[in-house]
């Protein structure tokens, strides 16, 4: 039974922002309590104990798309926290409860009639000189592609410690099940069911068309070192967090000891959501 909720909303989104304050009402008159009402976005800021308060939910009401989803994400940090997210846009791969079903859902969840899904999480450290300067986590993915002047540069492919290529591109992918239908199909890369345990590894407009994706268990590591001159090459992570890249820095991604967990009231068919949201079938 869910007691404590905290609701989370997209930043400058008014019509998220009046859906929260409906929600918050209506989980008011059902004797549960919210513990955190805020907003997600590249302005909001969270203080220790709100972060704190928010890890300590029951669960998480997101409300907003995708990118606010990952925000909350990384505000979880991999605890035990499970996510009730509803999706306010129009694409929405991970918020997949609608506003139309939102009360139907949250009715279904809070009585007992839900599945949770664990959700792999990447990590990312850079090394600088062979000591770590930065690392990172992230849902979807790590994505180190140059600037917009910048020309094709070259990333020194490495896994279990072990030289695969020097590959010449705009940039590479390391991807979650999960952001393999964001950035990593974009790019030509596979659909992985969200459950699977896994890796994708996926070029960004590879200079030999023979470079393809790679497939790799959950337990692998992806070393890439940039091993060209080029300037202006970042990394990011789930396309909201970037970091400078200099020449012989090596990213090392793994999946996470983290997760992230989501809720979904049960019957959920994850094919009808691949269906509706690429239009599989429409002429």
């Amino acid at each position: 039974m869910f007691k404590r909720l905290s609701i989370l909303y997209k930043e400058n989104d008014n019509s998220a922002l009046e859906t929260a304050i409906n929600v918050q009402d209506w989980l008011k008159n059902r004797g549960i309590e919210c513990i955190v009402f805020h907003s997600v976005g590249f302005f909001s800021r969270f203080n220790h104990s709100e972060i704190m308060a928010i890890q300590n939910s029951d669960a998480v009401v997101v409300l907003g798309g995708d990118g606010t989803m990952l925000s909350a994400s990384r505000i979880i940090g991999g605890k035990n926290t499970p996510i009730i997210g509803i999706n306010m846009g129009k694409l929405g791969f991970i918020t997949e409860i609608s506003r139309v079903e939102l009360f139907e859902s949250l009715e279904r969840i809070l009585s007992g009639s839900y599945e949770i899904e664990e959700r792999s999480m990447i990590s990312a450290q850079i090394y600088r000189d062979e000591k770590i300067i930065n690392d990172y986590l992230g849902l979807n993915d790590i994505v180190i592609g140059k600037g917009i002047m910048a020309k094709i540069s070259d990333f020194g492919l490495i896994i279990n410690d072990v030289y695969v290529s020097t590959i010449k591109a705009d940039g590479v992918i390391v991807s979650t099940p999960t952001g393999s239908t964001a950035y990593n199909l974009s790019a030509g890369g596979p659909i992985l069911y969200p459950t699977l345990k896994g890796l994708v590894f996926t070029t960004i407009c590879p200079h030999t068309l023979s470079v393809r994706p790679l497939v790799l268990p959950d337990n692998f590591i992806i070393d890439i070192v940039i091993t060209s001159n080029v300037r202006d090459i970042f990394l990011t992570i789930d396309g909201q967090i970037g970091f400078p890249l200099q020449k012989n820095d090596r990213v090392r991604c793994r999946i996470a000891n983290e997760k992230t967990y989501l809720i979904a009231p049960l019957g959920r068919d994850y094919f009808r959501v691949l269906r509706e949201k690429l239009r599989w079938g429409e002429r």
